[in-house]
């Protein structure tokens, strides 16, 4: 058998240094082609360790003897019991390298698979991939103009919006919500990293309502796009979703027929849900959410007036020094806002232009063209944007 293994090394030196190879036949390794485990080879946690496994402690202690007889130093032995397995981590003597640790722990004991010490990461790019998937320039852009926000109040006193000029009112009905989701909405929109020069208006519009729940009523968003208009804000942000109402869908009408291009999350309630306003009304702008992979979030409304996606699922967050993940289609909606608000052509275009431009450019998603999950696909961010 020992022969066999040695045999089979010679004629596949690769695939024996980096996977590792076991004498004992109760098993069977799958390795991929040599040519891609030469091209993983670099891609380990430390290069002077060496992981083995062995199936009990008789063949543990018969390599222990032998591995420190040869100058590799124990790291750490643990007991696998649910696998049936024992591991121990060695240090690579000098001046062998992970091949010939491999070979080396492996002759000493027949029973042993040895191997490096791969490293594996996130199936995303990057935990911070938002900027990554929109293409966003590497220098920040400038902001065009005011941005509007109906959301909570913002903590204006964490140091991620330091370089933020905001203006907070409230129009809750009852006790206010605190401030989370709202920093969490204007720390993306506002994040320096792509949008600098940002003054943003903010309408806190969510409180207790009177059945208990923290919510807006139309009455206060109303209030407040009326707050945005009367300050000469074209570009909103609204990261709430609810049923259809007329008073709203009036009040928007008559905002965009001013000027004002509303961004909305089209809601979190599930692919069979009804469509969620305002991002139904013909005259928003409905953005719904993917992740790192360009898969759509899983709560995420469908439906055809869904217009474009955006980044919306474990998006990293700094606020107040610490990061944390957000996830919803309420995190999606400040980025295309954002790319909105960098764009010199779009920033004061209106929502049919705004649409077009968005449908235009963005990298389709699913079924050919648009579709119902993720609109026209993913938002990308304005190469003509002025440097921040």
């Amino acid at each position: 058998m020992t022969q066999h293994l040695v045999s089979r090394r010679l004629r596949a030196p690769l695939l024996a240094a980096f996977l590792g190879l076991t004498a004992c036949t109760g098993f069977e390794l799958n390795p991929p082609p040599p040519a891609m485990i030469k091209a993983d080879a670099a891609n380990v946690t430390d290069p002077r360790e060496i992981v083995a496994l062995v199936p009990d402690a008789a063949s543990a202690a018969r390599l222990l003897k032998g591995a420190s007889a040869q100058g590799f130093v124990l790291r750490e032995e643990n007991d696998l019991n649910a696998l049936n397995l024992k591991m121990q981590r060695y240090t690579i003597p000098e001046p062998l390298d992970g091949p010939g640790a491999i070979a080396a722990l492996e002759t000493i004991e027949p029973r042993s698979t040895a191997g490096v010490n791969h490293a594996y990461k996130p199936a995303a790019a990057s935990l911070d991939y938002a900027g990554t998937l929109m293409a966003w320039p590497a220098t920040a852009c400038r902001a065009q103009g005011p941005v509007g926000m109906l959301d909570t109040a913002i903590d204006a006193t964490i140091p991620e919006l330091s370089g933020v000029t905001i203006h907070q009112a409230a129009f809750q009905r009852g006790s206010a919500a605190g401030p989370r989701h709202g920093t969490e909405v204007a720390s993306v929109l506002a994040d320096p990293r792509r949008l600098t020069g940002v003054t943003l208006y903010n309408a806190a519009v969510i409180g207790r309502s009177a059945r208990g729940q923290q919510e807006s009523g139309v009455d206060s968003m109303l209030e407040a796009l009326d707050w945005m208009a009367a300050n000469g804000v074209r570009l909103v942000n609204i990261s709430l979703a609810g049923p259809y109402n007329k008073l709203l869908d009036r009040g928007i009408d008559v905002a965009a027929a001013r000027g004002m291009t509303i961004v909305a999350a089209v809601g979190n309630d599930g692919a069979a849900s009804n469509p969620r306003y305002p991002a139904a009304l013909d005259n928003v702008i409905a953005v719904t959410a993917v992740d790192a992979n360009k898969s759509i979030y899983r709560d995420a409304v469908r439906g055809s007036f869904v217009d474009v996606a955006a980044p919306g699922v474990d998006v990293m967050i700094s606020m107040g020094g610490r990061t944390h993940f957000a996830t919803g289609t309420s995190i999606a909606t400040p980025f295309v806002t954002a790319r909105l608000a960098s764009d010199p052509a779009l920033f004061k275009a209106g929502t049919g232009a705004v649409r077009k431009a968005l449908t235009r450019t963005a990298v389709d998603l699913g079924d050919p063209g648009a579709d119902p999950v993720f609109g026209a696909g993913l938002a990308i961010a304005s190469a003509s944007c002025s440097p921040g």
